[in-house]
């Protein structure tokens, strides 16, 4: 399953993390999707993955050409380091409050799932080449919506949910001015 249930919580598998971590920095790009499934088993555990691994992704488009740089090798040290100290997960209680975090970048979206302030589950995804070229509150919004489904059998049913964003809503009701923020106010 990649992980183990213990008394503290959720860890990731251990001998899948040293897996990861002998591995070494990737020579075509086969090794890079290698690299980045394995990773992508463990992503409930790595906050931001996809930020993390966009430099890397690039190099599995079939029109780039192989060229293995710094900021390649940096993306590749900065996920291993992550990966090597990734948190424990606390156990999901049907009792305690939810909180969703989270967030946009200008390449990605990030979500994390909370109790009391402990993480049940890190989640994230690139955004599109359209996407990217979306306004912030946009993008912020996606965010919400993307984290809500994402999260959604964690928060059905639930009557309290808190929803934490850098978008503010006073922002939203004064720029529903594109067919992409109107349609995400019904959702």
């Amino acid at each position: 399953m990649g992980h183990l249930l213990t008394s503290e919580g959720l860890k990731p598998d251990p001998a899948k993390v040293e897996a990861i971590l002998e591995m070494p920095s990737p020579t075509d790009v086969k090794g890079v999707k290698r690299f980045l499934g394995m990773v992508n088993y463990l992503a409930k555990f790595l906050p931001l993955l996809s930020d993390m691994t966009q430099p890397l992704r690039k190099l599995e488009d079939k029109d780039f050409e192989w060229c293995w740089l710094e900021r390649h090798e940096k993306a590749f040290k900065t996920v291993n380091d992550y990966l090597a100290k990734a948190p424990v997960l606390a156990y999901y209680d049907v009792t305690k409050e939810v909180t969703i975090q989270c967030d946009a970048s200008e390449t990605g979206l990030g979500a994390v799932l909370l109790q009391e302030d402990q993480p049940i589950a890190y989640a994230s995804r690139a955004l599109t080449e359209t996407q990217t070229r979306y306004a912030q509150i946009e993008k912020e919004l996606l965010a919400i919506v993307w984290a809500t489904n994402k999260f959604d059998q964690y928060i059905l049913g639930r009557e309290i949910v808190h929803i934490e964003s850098e978008f503010s809503g006073k922002q939203f009701s004064q720029s529903l001015s594109t067919n992409r923020l109107k349609d995400c106010k019904e959702c």
